[in-house]
């Protein structure tokens, strides 16, 4: 909570009541603009997504547990389901137990495979097992080959976290599906000036 609000603490040692009474205006970025911003549940996520926009999802790791049968991905996944939401939704992780318990209980919402590093043959590897058709390797791990074999694989490379302008037209050269970023309004501008 301290990243992101005006609390402190593990979001997984505050309940719902604590989390929603704090300002989710992420501050220390933001400064005051978005005080009394709220921390929505993913069903209030899903709701304001539905119809204007694809949404991703990401599974961090330490929220994955033993539990395969109502553990966050079923949850998860019911909550899509509930919402409508499978055709609009990707699963992404690290987490390749919490990827591959995604393609047995829905193999019908799309799954990315997140890397921070590794050689391009585990890359595919990884994405192969899990059935997913994206892959989004740190952009320190992004080279020619990579981009070459996941293409030659049937599956679309994309990468993370993109924030400067000319590093993104640096990337453009690799064909990447997409970028992560916590910009895109400024990047999307840059782009559009460029055509």
């Amino acid at each position: 909570m301290d990243r992101t609000t005006n609390g402190e603490g593990r979001v997984r040692d505050l309940t719902l009541a604590q989390i929603r009474s704090l300002s989710a205006g992420y501050p220390d970025r933001f400064g005051s603009a978005f005080a009394g911003e709220r921390v929505l549940t993913l069903s209030e996520a899903l709701e304001l997504m539905r119809g204007r926009a694809r949404v991703l999802i990401e599974y961090k790791s330490d929220t994955v547990t033993p539990d395969q049968a109502s553990g966050i991905e079923s949850r998860t996944i019911a909550e899509i389901r509930r919402a409508g939401m499978v055709e609009e939704t990707a699963l992404v992780s690290f987490d390749r137990r919490a990827l591959l318990r995604a393609r047995d209980q829905a193999p019908e919402i799309p799954r990315a495979h997140l890397f921070l590093r590794a050689a391009p043959e585990e890359v595919l590897e990884g994405a192969r097992e899990v059935g997913c058709s994206v892959v989004i390797p740190e952009k320190g791990m992004l080279s020619e080959e990579l981009c070459q074999l996941a293409r030659e694989a049937g599956l679309k490379v994309a990468t993370w976290v993109v924030d400067d302008v000319g590093e993104l037209r640096s990337l453009m050269r690799l064909g990447l599906y997409g970028v992560g970023t916590n910009l895109p309004g400024v990047l999307l501008e840059a782009l559009a000036d460029e055509t």
